[in-house]
């Protein structure tokens, strides 16, 4: 049985594609032509996924040194400076979601589910995840590309064991923001950084990100190790 079909074997109540479903289109594109070993290997001896929080450095330099990383910022974001770092941790459900102005390039070295819609199916700063949101497969080894549009957080993991990935995005996305940056979009968080939250996430609520993530909280079910 295939990864896939055991992460549709525990989640009987959902319809989960995989990058190859054209239902993807609409959200980014996968790539194939890239050696990642070099990333996979960074993160393998690097990174560590915690049981105490999730980990995410918006720019680390050494990972931003791997030629492969510059050869994947030079296709898609064509001369544009970036920036990569990685992310680790734990997550079964979709509590927030972001975008930004620019794609997001993932490079996995774990197995992942994410879920994700549109820009265009938040209404007066609302998104309906459990009404509109799409979940997908994304296997270990995956380069993809999220289009600027697309709705996205942290990945649901698709084993007990957590998630591992990189970030690539334009330089000086999400980080903080300037102590007198002033904006009347309460949609922005962070550099290039438009987030809201389910109410589920109190400990973001408090610190005045708005609630925007409506319906029931969309939950993915791991694959049991062993």
């Amino acid at each position: 049985m295939t990864t896939l079909a055991e992460i549709q074997a525990v989640n009987p109540d959902k319809q989960i594609y995989g990058l190859s479903d054209p239902e993807f289109a609409d959200y980014g594109e996968a790539y194939g032509q890239y050696d990642v070993q070099p990333i996979l290997d960074f993160l393998d001896k690097n990174v560590t996924i915690s049981s105490d929080g999730n980990l995410y450095v918006p720019s680390n330099p050494k990972m931003e040194a791997i030629p492969v990383v510059q050869q994947i910022g030079r296709d898609v974001y064509a001369g544009l400076p970036i920036e990569a770092g990685e992310c680790a941790g734990h997550a079964d459900s979709l509590t927030a979601v972001e975008f930004h102005q620019g794609s997001e390039v993932n490079v996995f070295a774990t197995d992942v589910v994410m879920v994700i819609g549109k820009r265009g199916q938040m209404h007066n700063g609302q998104f309906n995840a459990e009404k509109d949101a799409k979940l997908f497969f994304v296997p270990a080894g995956s380069v993809v590309e999220f289009f600027s549009d697309t709705l996205h957080y942290s990945p649901c993991e698709a084993h007990q064991s957590g998630f591992k990935f990189i970030v690539m995005l334009i330089k000086g996305s999400n980080q903080s923001l300037p102590a007198d940056f002033h904006t009347d979009n309460d949609l922005i968080m962070k550099t290039n950084k438009f987030q809201v939250v389910h109410k589920v996430r109190t400990d973001k609520i408090k610190l005045g990100e708005k609630i925007g993530v409506i319906g029931d909280l969309v939950h993915v079910n791991p694959v049991k190790e062993g």
